[in-house]
């Protein structure tokens, strides 16, 4: 006899622009967010960029008799800003925090200040077991040069491969949240084809609107230049998901649910769109095939782990020109200190504008010291780790026999870190480049 459990799930996703004094109209807009959570219409609820400790306890407070679960994922020095609401109770969470999150002296981009990565909980429902993860990775600041690339090349696969690895356990996984990149684009792909999700935007059975996320029509926040441009916006946030064994996934319907603009208000609930989902898990609790290693696509994968690791290579190698430019920035300054005395009157050394620069040019030697030494060495080591954990995946696609042979590639890796120490990052990288043809 067949045994089927049946569940119909709703998740939604936003990006809540929550940054303490930067963003605009953040306490009433905070305020129409908990409304809306509370209204039951949804599940599971994942927000991003709440920054602010009152904000995550005011919208718990307000949606508490609706969505009684949820947990903030603390990391860093500010917090992740993520956090998950829930009609259910969380068996599991965890966090994962990513090894490459932006630069410290990026004040104002904030990224490694937050300790990005990916969290996920655990939740069942009538015997049907489900993962949620969300995530926010790294912003581009600059559509011209994309100086955090490579971050979110590794912060993609390093997220595709947590939802891989902790998958298969669930009869559904959900990853929902801002990815700050659109479909086709790499980052999209690697997390897409190395994780074997669906985007809930292609599958869906009915679909309200082909408007994107970001920088759209509707939004009051959009910058108006790339509306004129693009009027629909990009589609950075996604609701990506995957059935597990036992189980078919049909997603009924997707999005935007909430209004263009806050009740008796001019703005919007924040510079994203919301996107919700929903879901319907069939559990067939006698069938035990298991498809957890099925790739279904294997070209798109190939493809998009190879960019990934080019990106990676250029980043590394660039990573040793920058640790070059740091020292001498610092080497030249200290000649210069040592100089000064021996050029100039001895009452200079007195006075208060030469103190003030001996200060500040010392400051400036010690940071570019740290950042060509301590700061050099954990992105380089986040990036090759990243790349290294393409190169492995890669291997295991393209192989005739689909079996990743671990004993080879544990070698190629013990070889590669042993070199690390010897040779400079390019020469190393190059060669690898060279050995998997990788264009």
């Amino acid at each position: 006899m067949m045994v089927l459990n049946e569940v119909i799930l709703t998740v939604m996703t936003l990006n809540v622009w929550g940054i303490y004094l930067v963003s605009k109209d953040r306490v009433k807009r905070i305020d129409a967010i908990a409304s809306a959570l509370s209204t039951g219409k949804y599940d599971v609820v994942c927000l991003q960029e709440v920054w602010v400790a009152d904000d995550f306890k005011k919208i718990k407070n307000e949606a508490k008799k609706v969505l009684p679960y949820s947990h903030y994922f603390y990391s860093g020095v500010t917090g992740s800003g993520l956090c998950i609401f829930s009609r259910w109770p969380m068996e599991d969470i965890m966090f994962h925090q990513w090894p490459v999150n932006g630069y410290v002296h990026k004040i104002f981009h904030g990224d490694w200040f937050g300790g990005k990565g990916v969290g996920i909980c655990h939740i069942s429902v009538n015997g049907v077991h489900i993962n949620i993860y969300t995530t926010h990775l790294h912003a581009q600041y600059d559509m011209k040069d994309d100086e955090y690339l490579a971050h979110r090349v590794v912060q993609a696969f390093d997220t595709a491969q947590f939802v891989s690895l902790t998958s298969p356990g669930a009869h559904l996984s959900v990853l929902a949240g801002d990815l700050n990149t659109q479909p086709g684009n790499l980052c999209h792909q690697l997390i897409k084809h190395t994780a074997q999700l669906y985007d809930s935007f292609d599958e869906a059975q009915t679909r309200e609107s082909m408007i994107g996320t970001n920088d759209c029509s509707r939004n009051s926040y959009a910058d108006n230049k790339k509306v004129a441009v693009n009027p629909k916006g990009d589609r950075i946030d996604h609701i990506l998901y995957r059935s597990g064994l036992n189980s078919k996934v049909k997603v009924l319907s997707y999005s935007l649910p909430l209004e263009s603009r806050v009740p008796d208000c001019e703005f919007s609930y924040s510079d994203h769109e919301a996107i919700a989902a929903t879901f319907k898990v069939i559990f067939d609790s006698l069938d035990v095939s298991d498809s957890s290693h099925y790739i279904k696509d294997k070209g798109e994968l190939t493809s998009a782990l190879k960019a990934g690791i080019t990106v990676c290579n250029e980043a590394i190698n660039n990573l040793a020109k920058t640790k070059i430019w740091y020292y001498a920035i610092a080497v030249t300054l200290f000649i210069a200190l040592l100089s000064v005395p021996v050029v100039t009157n001895i009452p200079i050394l007195y006075s208060g504008t030469y103190q003030l620069s001996v200060v500040i040019a010392s400051g400036i030697i010690f940071f570019t010291f740290i950042m060509a030494t301590l700061w050099n060495n954990v992105e380089y080591h986040g990036l090759l780790g990243g790349q290294l954990r393409m190169q492995i995946v890669l291997d295991r696609t393209t192989n005739a026999s689909g079996v990743y042979n671990s004993d080879t590639n544990s070698d190629n890796i013990s070889t590669i870190s042993t070199n690390t120490r010897q040779r400079s990052s390019i020469t190393i990288l190059d060669e690898e480049i060279k050995r998997e043809k990788i264009v």
